[in-house]
């Protein structure tokens, strides 16, 4: 029986993190993209999907989760659960355009 009200998520009480999320954290840190894109070799245009939120346009979850870690390193934040979240988001923000 599943209990209602509760995460259902593969991953449990993940901190849902936004595109927006990662940029606001990269300003405050003084970090440009430029600096992002060398240190990881992400591509810019990657980067800006990222930050946009620019979900049907960015590479395969496998792919993208290892992109926000490197990201999430660079800026100060935890790689693992900024990856989590962000994906999490993703998928919600998915399955609710296909209602």
């Amino acid at each position: 029986m599943v209990k209602k009200g509760k995460n259902t998520s593969k991953i449990p009480d993940v901190e849902p993190v936004s595109g927006q999320d990662i940029r606001t954290q990269r300003e405050a840190m003084g970090i440009s993209l430029e600096e992002i894109k060398e240190k990881t070799k992400i591509g810019k245009f990657t980067l800006r999907l990222i930050e946009e939120d620019a979900y049907s346009s960015l590479p395969a979850p496998v792919y993208l989760k290892s992109f926000v870690k490197q990201i999430a390193a660079i800026i100060g934040l935890d790689p693992q659960k900024t990856a989590e979240g962000y994906l999490a988001l993703m998928e919600s923000s998915q399955k609710g355009k296909k209602q």
